[in-house]
């Protein structure tokens, strides 16, 4: 609807005002292409995030359960839980970034504070770290002594979830080629099945707690 100025007033030339819904309008598009011309693009092509910033993109949910202070995080096995099948833990020890450091920690004797939180490992007392030697491709060769073949199947399955996720901790390592005393093996992943590949953490799915409390019990109607 267009508007007509009035020229017969003493001052001269008026025009109404503007209806108020209109100057709202106005207003909002003006708000708006600002927020625009002041957005961020999105990303023409992939690219990599910095390790230092992947953190803050992990949901809590599967941000893994710590006990401890420390910053080189090893797994072990959470308390015995009657309702819940055994899941890992991490823990934080400082000990160092290699995997060599990591494993060697791994196979030593509990914190203190790990006791007093009730964790435990199913790796075998005297075990021993070989070598461990990271490849070009990601895949880490780590060779331990024979006590490892001592352990029952299931026991057996929670020791080497316990290597392959602490040793996949270390920046660049993505999968785990065990060994015996520089003997090739099969080893069980989390369903039992054996497994003559590099083991990755994919093979023990739900095997890591997580920071997600449980879920509060769904009320009957009955309850007041």
């Amino acid at each position: 609807m267009s508007q007509h100025c009035e020229t017969n007033r003493p001052n001269g030339l008026h025009c109404p005002r503007w209806p108020a819904r209109l100057t709202r309008l106005a207003g909002l598009a003006v708000v708006s292409a600002a927020l625009v011309g002041c957005g961020i693009s999105d990303d023409v092509e992939p690219r990599t995030i910095p390790e230092a910033d992947r953190g803050v993109l992990v949901a809590p949910a599967a941000q893994p359960a710590s006990t401890s202070s420390g910053r080189d995080r090893i797994y072990l096995l959470a308390p015995d839980a009657s309702t819940s099948s055994r899941q890992l833990r991490a823990s934080t020890r400082n000990v160092g970034d290699s995997v060599t450091q990591r494993l060697s920690s791994l196979f030593g004797t509990l914190t203190v504070a790990e006791v007093s939180s009730r964790l435990r490992t199913a790796i075998p007392e005297g075990l021993q770290l070989r070598t461990a030697i990271v490849q070009a491709d990601g895949v880490v060769v780590v060779d331990v002594t024979s006590e490892l073949l001592t352990l029952s199947r299931s026991s057996l399955v929670d020791a080497v979830a316990q290597i392959v996720f602490t040793s996949t901790e270390v920046p660049g390592v993505r999968s785990v080629e065990l060994r015996v005393n520089g003997a090739n093996l099969q080893w069980p992943a989390g369903d039992g099945e054996l497994q003559s590949k590099p083991l990755t953490v994919y093979d023990y799915p739900g095997f890591v707690q997580s920071t997600q409390p449980d879920y509060p019990a769904v009320p009957s109607p009955g309850d007041g």
